[in-house]
């Protein structure tokens, strides 16, 4: 009898840690920056991005500067340099026609594309970043153009 009150002693115990560690990870979930991109929406996976880019229901819009830009970008996308975006939010939703818009740069973590989503979504336009931008897009295969 001792022998089995061992066994369940251990296996409650047991159960108990995994109790404990899935309740900090929720909690460490509940804590989550409530600025965090992933946690607002506030960046699209590549893969949500292929298809809507093909089917035009996304303004696609490059972040980055003018020389990046002209050496090459995603065919169609619409230039608006960060540092730019504030004083053409107006231009850029005009040309979004109710669809979402989505940023890019070159910078893996995608902090240019998210400065220009934030001054987007503060304004009232529905914005995310492309996570793996430019980049990845190239890595994909996709076309580039060229100005």
């Amino acid at each position: 009898m001792g022998h089995v009150m061992r066994r369940v002693g251990t296996g409650l115990w047991a159960l108990l840690a995994m109790v404990v560690v899935a309740g900090v990870a929720l909690v460490g979930w509940a804590r989550l920056d409530a600025q965090d991109p992933v946690v607002t929406g506030q960046v699209m996976p590549f893969v949500q991005f292929l298809p809507l880019q093909e089917r035009g229901s996304v303004l696609v819009v490059d972040v980055r500067d003018i020389d990046s830009f002209d050496r090459g970008h995603i065919p169609g996308a619409m230039h608006v340099p960060v540092r730019e975006v504030e004083v053409r939010v107006t231009e850029v939703r005009r040309a979004a026609k109710g669809r979402p818009v989505v940023t890019y740069c070159s910078c893996p973590s995608e902090a240019t594309s998210l400065a220009a989503v934030r001054v987007l979504t503060d304004a009232g336009v529905n914005a995310s970043a492309l996570v793996g931008g430019f980049p990845r897009w190239v890595e994909f295969g996709g076309a580039v153009e060229r100005r």
